[in-house]
């Protein structure tokens, strides 16, 4: 209310407040402030610092919510991409991170850093772009507006509300993909076009989350601008006289939409209006025309002509997303019950999580007192990772694990007075190096520096990457990789991420069998041994390479070890592979975890699932 009284005094009416929950306090009066906010900011920078930081994820779950249910705009912040401010690409933890804010229901997420002060402050912007726009797709919009619906009806449902709840349960009936094609077709989605004066309206379907794009027709230049905060809204309409009579208003604004290819004939748009007036802020009415049917325009009812809409041939409208609702999608919709209690109050964890841990063991955690510190804390499963290493070091290892195992176990069982058989059995996980692509070693081994647009000879040269020296000269930069096959797997066009995709570099050209040049498209220096990936490439290397083979049947068969990890599967013939090499050297126990670590491994996954183990 302060913030109101300032703005008021100097004019600033219309200025939008949004309030960054911080804070303890800001949780504690998150009701009370929701009720007088115009939109939210989770900023979980602070707040992961003033709050346990375990709990962020609980409280921005539960703010999201209550500003779906309040129809207030939320904007999710901090950290969403903040390794682009030195990389091109995010981490996939970033990317999970944006798209479940979408997925939760945020209005908005925001860069920071990665654009004030990033190296690829515009390629952020496009990579967040995407994110969102593919989360989308994964929406549940049925089910996300009947969530707000139903809470909203237990506070009661005015008929203005009543009436947007309609509107856009129509637009998600339109979006079905009716002949199954896989598309949007012209004449399946829909549009919707609110007018309104003061961005109520909007605001209140907004609220519903509609699937598809809402244009906002107004005399005013700031409900325009104001509509960039808002789900769905486009301010991509000019200003609207409201003096011209409404049938000119509407033939102007849906001709806007077919020049802007955003409406084809066949398309149909929800239009909302007001009962007695123009704008639907109030009171509000709604009907659906059919582009190209200009009898939809004018009549109040189509159903009293009896005039149905002329057939419209069918086409893909490449302006609109694929359907979301296809044949063979999966609902993934997980259900949160989150209170303030939870996020609040200090509570005591009983030690009894069902969700298990896996642990890495590297240098820094595998003495005895490391592994006992892991175990103690909640570890259940220790991972061996055998990208790195000898099996001797290894042994030594798994000896050294399964020794404190039993150590601990037998703690437990005096402190806790409990029989041998009670105590918690702890396994351990072989995780295979696989078909990785690697680069080759370096002249001096010394990292080379890569420049932005520089030409770059990409030689693929095998087994021999160990030996092979790559090098930087006054003539030309050349590297080496592993993969002797990338040549043949890759053309012109394709990306060549390394270093954990923090190097791209685009194929130009196909030299020879073994030699392709390249561009590079980001600054950075590149190392010895790092890993690369081919985007969309069908990688022709078998699942397990000699060294895999060797691992599992001479070290996890010998050791019984619990679980391995293949990498790279891609087909269900590689799990069936890899069950062959273990039961032939007496592993038939032991687990397979399949790792779907590219497209390949999406395109077959169901096949791959009926045979795996995880």
């Amino acid at each position: 209310k302060f913030i109101r009284r300032i703005l008021n005094e100097a004019g600033g009416l219309r200025v939008k407040i949004i309030s960054k929950i911080e804070n303890q306090a800001g949780l504690d009066n998150f009701d009370e402030i929701l009720k007088y906010t115009d939109g939210v900011m989770v900023a979980r920078g602070d707040l992961g610092m003033e709050i346990p930081s375990e709990k962020v994820a609980l409280a921005q779950k539960m703010i999201v919510t209550k500003c779906n249910i309040a129809g207030k705009f939320c904007i999710c912040a901090t950290q969403m991409l903040e390794s682009m401010i030195e990389n091109p690409l995010p981490t996939r933890a970033e990317m999970t991170d944006v798209a479940n804010a979408v997925f939760d229901g945020c209005d908005a997420v925001m860069l920071s850093g990665e654009t004030a002060n990033g190296s690829f402050p515009d390629t952020a912007v496009k990579t967040m772009v995407n994110i969102c726009e593919y989360a989308e797709l994964g929406v549940d919009y049925y089910s996300q507006t009947n969530n707000i619906r139903y809470w909203q009806f237990k506070q009661g449902i005015d008929p203005l509300e009543s009436t947007f709840i309609s509107l856009c349960k129509s637009a998600i009936e339109y979006a079905e993909d009716l002949n199954g094609d896989g598309v949007i077709d012209a004449d399946e989605g829909a549009l919707i076009v609110v007018f309104t004066k003061n961005g109520n309206a909007a605001r209140l379907i907004s609220k519903y989350r509609p699937p598809c794009p809402v244009f906002i027709a107004t005399p005013e230049i700031r409900v325009l601008r104001q509509a960039n905060a808002h789900f769905a809204q486009r301010p991509s309409l000019k200003l609207i006289d409201e003096n011209v009579p409404y049938e000119d208003l509407l033939d102007g604004i849906v001709a806007t939409l077919v020049n802007r290819n955003y409406a084809v004939n066949g398309k149909k748009i929800l239009v909302a209006t007001g009962i007695h007036s123009l704008f639907a802020d109030e009171e509000a009415k709604f009907k659906t025309i059919v582009v190209g049917n200009e009898a939809s325009y004018r009549r109040k009812s189509m159903a009293a002509s009896g005039i149905l809409p002329p057939p419209t041939p069918k086409r893909d409208l490449e302006t609109l997303m694929q359907n979301p609702h296809l044949g063979n999608a999966t609902l993934t919709e997980r259900c949160t019950k989150i209170g303030l209690d939870i996020v609040s109050k200090p509570i005591s964890l009983v030690k009894a999580k069902k969700s298990k841990i896996i642990c890495t063991l590297g240098p820094k955690c595998w003495s005895e007192e490391g592994i006992e510190g892991l175990l103690e804390n909640g570890m259940s499963i220790a991972r061996f990772n055998f990208s790195h290493g000898s099996h001797e070091m290894h042994q030594e290892v798994l000896d050294r694990y399964r020794k404190v195992c039993k150590q601990v176990g037998e703690k437990m069982c005096e402190q806790h007075s409990l029989q041998p058989e009670f105590v918690p059995k702890w396994a351990c996980l072989l995780d295979t190096k696989g078909p990785e692509i690697r680069t080759a070693m370096l002249k001096d081994h010394q990292g080379i520096e890569l420049e932005k647009d520089q030409e770059i000879i990409v030689e693929a040269v095998g087994a021999r990457y160990t030996e092979f020296e790559g090098y930087k000269n006054e003539t030309e930069t050349r590297i080496g990789v592993s993969y002797d096959k990338l040549c043949q797997s890759v053309k012109p066009g394709n990306q060549m991420l390394f270093a954990d995709g923090t190097i791209s570099i685009e194929v130009v050209k196909i030299l020879s069998e073994t030699e392709l040049l390249g561009k590079v498209l980001n600054s950075k220096k590149l190392g010895e041994r790092k890993n690369g990936n081919l985007p969309g490439v069908k990688v022709d290397i078998p699942v397990l390479t000699e060294k895999d083979i060797n691992d599992l049947q001479n070290f996890c068969c010998k050791n019984k070890m619990d679980y391995v990890a293949a990498s790279f599967v891609q087909t269900a013939d590689d799990v069936k592979f890899i069950r062959r090499i273990l039961n032939e050297a007496g592993g038939l126990r032991v687990k397979i975890i399949s790792k779907i670590e590219n497209q390949a491994g999406l395109d077959n996954f169901d096949e791959i699932l009926k045979y795996t183990d995880g």
